[in-house]
């Protein structure tokens, strides 16, 4: 029997995951010992991030075979869409930053590479590959949620929130919806296709790392 191909990329890249579950960044926020600056840069950027990554999912579903699947890009890129007016608005407010200081914000150096890898995937690729791109964006974060749920800190309340909201079953949902997709497209692909999707799905995997990275050592522009 062949292998679910989410169990494949999961198996494929799991020396990247293990490494983002052990990152000194998600150790000391499980901890409520993060630094406030890190997780205010971190913040700041995902703000950024998720504006482009609406986006890419509206080409997911320009792409879509079906009204199913255009349903289903276009749920998640209002879901992002909100996430910005609400969630991180509100984190900001907590963190003591206006609106006005999230919109002066630059991409750092991470962030960028990553947006552009997404955005090229989703302009010059299959459906498929497209999921397999975004995919990890969904799976790791509902993933650390899940693991740094239980002994979740008390305090910064902050910290607490942020951990509760990706171990949710809300979160979870599109998760799901985006594993199952990613299945069913894996199962009909060629095998060049799948050889694509795969290091789509690493690449992307590998950014995901390198955004926790960026954001420990608040890393900017160099010149």
């Amino acid at each position: 029997m062949a292998e679910i191909f989410t169990s494949l990329l999961r198996r494929r890249g799991d020396r990247i995951w293990r490494a983002i579950h052990g990152h000194a960044f998600l150790r000391e926020l499980h901890a409520g010992a993060l630094a406030k600056e890190r997780f205010t840069y971190f913040i700041l950027q995902d703000y950024l991030y998720l504006l482009d990554f609406a986006q890419v999912l509206c080409l997911g579903g320009a792409k879509s075979p079906d009204l199913a699947t255009l349903e289903i890009f276009a749920r998640h890129a209002l879901a992002a869409v909100e996430v910005e007016r609400s969630f991180h608005a509100g984190f900001g407010k907590t963190l003591g930053f206006s609106q006005k200081q999230l919109d002066a914000t630059h991409k750092g150096p991470v962030t960028q590479a990553y947006i552009d890898h997404l955005q090229a995937v989703a302009r010059g690729g299959r459906l498929g590959e497209l999921v397999a791109a975004v995919l990890p964006c969904y799976w790791i974060y509902g993933e650390v949620g899940k693991q740094l749920y239980k002994g979740r800190p008390r305090q910064p309340k902050i910290y607490r929130r942020w951990i509760e909201l990706y171990a949710s079953a809300e979160f979870w949902r599109p998760v799901r919806e985006q594993m199952r997709l990613m299945d069913r497209l894996g199962a009909q692909a060629s095998a060049n296709e799948k050889r694509l999707m795969a290091a789509h799905f690493l690449l992307s995997s590998r950014y995901e790392y390198l955004f926790w990275d960026q954001a420990y050592r608040m890393e900017q522009w160099r010149v």
